[in-house]
């Protein structure tokens, strides 16, 4: 028969409090502790500052996009409109054409002189995370010429552009953040070993992964609160109209910064776990900083360029050059005439839908459509390896959290290397169109009427559908949990032999 415990040992029992209030315990101590030290007030305000200036500077630079834009669709309205306006005129025999303006001429409409844009607007999240939106345009001029002319693609070879550009929130997030955590934490354990105070804590009923968690949880609630809701509420207050459609992919937004914030505190546990000194554990915290922040990126770049090597661009430049001078070679009696319908307006004026289209125009459109024709080979190669070298970036990305969680970031923000290539695939589908429109009637002569304004192509933008967008954000944040996951078991596993000796 079992004996029933004393009166002494049920009071004793029921008068330990459970691990959730022994960890309240430990993070309302931590707290008067850490408020009671400068370097958080020090940590604390730094961040704060630079939170507000990347956000304050990536706020500046999209409204200074957006304006621009603005004003280019707008001056684009207005061309077009004053076009059709000046060829009601030439119709009704008020206005006369010249040879650089003619709205009634295929050619010239489909040329720089009529060509509109092609606008990548600015997303919700834009401000967080301005990307490669420096690096590639957001706009072209799409005409009758080669794509190559009007687009001229960017930097093809070097895909990774990992953290450059303008200082921006996620500049802060995934550079600066890391070190904010190593100076609050470097020291979990090794302080209150080095102090005796850890042989103390864990002679009461207080389990040593308890205390972890407890500063932890604090430290963490100090850097994220800046980080995750002083960015939501600017944005909520600046963007409020853009940001209204855009809650889930602030969302993500959100657990992807505590993803990766979570991945640098496991570090900083499994580190703490060896049971080395605090000097010891700063100086291994940096060197892993150094080595997944600043080296993996570009390890990983060198890698892929070296398994995957783009065409060169220089061969690109070399055969552009090739194929416009044989094509200038085989149209050169066109591009030798004479402007003979300078000053003799009459010549331009359409005639029963038909239209007379000088030799220089002429032999300008047939160079640029044989040079559009002959180049896109090239073009499509270098398409298809830069899709390749994407691919093998995001297979094996995860050799550097900060690579994920950039690319998770600008991903949300709509300033990756993604919604670029969608964008200019969007671009060069626009072109294709604006050829299929403008080409048959330069090669029929047929002249352009008011009513064919209507139905010359337009860019119409089509957005990444929300949960591509998602999906790419919640394989970043698993993966940084993956991460994280390993190194607390690690630490675990370190923490069963920790001596607080």
């Amino acid at each position: 028969m079992n004996e029933s415990p004393s009166p002494s040992q049920s009071w004793s029992r029921s008068a330990l409090p459970p691990q959730g209030r022994r960890l309240l315990a430990v993070m309302r101590q931590e707290c008067r502790l850490m408020l009671a030290e400068r370097a958080l007030w020090a940590v604390g305000a730094l961040f704060v500052l630079l939170v507000a200036y990347a956000l304050g500077n990536g706020l500046v630079q999209t409204a200074s996009r957006d304006r621009a834009q603005a004003a280019v669709a707008q001056a684009d309205r207005d061309t077009r409109a004053a076009q059709r306006v000046l060829l009601e005129g030439i119709l009704a025999g008020t206005a006369q054409p010249t040879p650089f303006e003619n709205p009634a001429d295929p050619s010239r409409m489909a040329s720089g002189y009529g060509g509109h844009h092609a606008i990548l607007p600015t997303a919700p999240l834009g401000p967080v995370a301005l990307g490669q939106s420096d690096l590639y345009p957001s706009q072209f001029q799409v005409t009758g010429q080669s794509r190559v002319v009007f687009m001229n693609p960017s930097d093809i070879e070097s895909p990774w552009h990992l953290l450059s550009g303008h200082f921006d929130l996620a500049f802060v997030i995934v550079y600066l953040l890391p070190l904010l955590i190593f100076a609050l934490s470097y020291n979990l354990l090794s302080a209150e070993r080095e102090n005796g105070t850890l042989r103390l804590l864990l002679s009461q009923p207080l389990r040593l992964r308890t205390l972890l968690a407890g500063k932890l949880t604090v430290r963490a609630a100090v850097l994220l609160g800046p980080a995750v809701l002083l960015p939501v509420a600017v944005l909520l207050v600046a963007r409020q109209a853009g940001l209204a459609g855009a809650s889930g992919a602030t969302l993500w937004w959100a657990l992807l910064v505590g993803a990766y914030a979570l991945f640098w505190f496991a570090l900083v546990v499994a580190v703490n776990a060896f049971g080395a000194s605090s000097a010891t554990n700063a100086m291994v915290l940096v060197i892993a900083w150094v080595l997944l922040v600043l080296v993996a990126p570009v390890l990983l770049n060198l890698a892929v360029t070296q398994a995957s090597p783009a065409p060169s661009r220089t061969e690109l430049a070399t055969r552009q050059r090739i194929v416009t001078a044989e094509a200038m070679k085989r149209h050169a009696a066109l591009m030798s005439t004479d402007y003979q319908h300078v000053g003799r307006g009459a010549l331009l004026l359409p005639r029963d839908g038909k239209i007379e289209i000088a030799g220089r125009l002429l032999g300008n459109y047939l160079i640029e459509k044989d040079v559009d024709d002959a180049i896109r080979p090239e073009l499509d190669r270098f398409d298809v390896q830069q899709a390749k070298q994407q691919a093998l970036l995001g297979r094996f990305s995860a050799v550097s959290p900060a690579a994920v969680a950039y690319e998770g970031m600008t991903a949300l923000a709509g300033t990756g290397s993604r919604r670029q290539a969608r964008f200019e695939a969007q671009t060069v589908a626009h072109h294709e169109a604006w050829k299929r429109f403008f080409f048959p009637r330069i090669d029929a002569r047929d002249a352009l009427a008011p009513a064919d304004f209507d139905r010359i192509p337009a860019f119409a933008w089509q957005e990444e559908p929300p949960g591509l967008v998602r999906g790419q954000a919640a394989w970043a944040v698993l993966q940084l949990l993956a991460l994280s996951l390993l190194l607390f078991g690690l630490a675990a596993w370190r923490l069963r032999r920790f001596s607080v000796a």
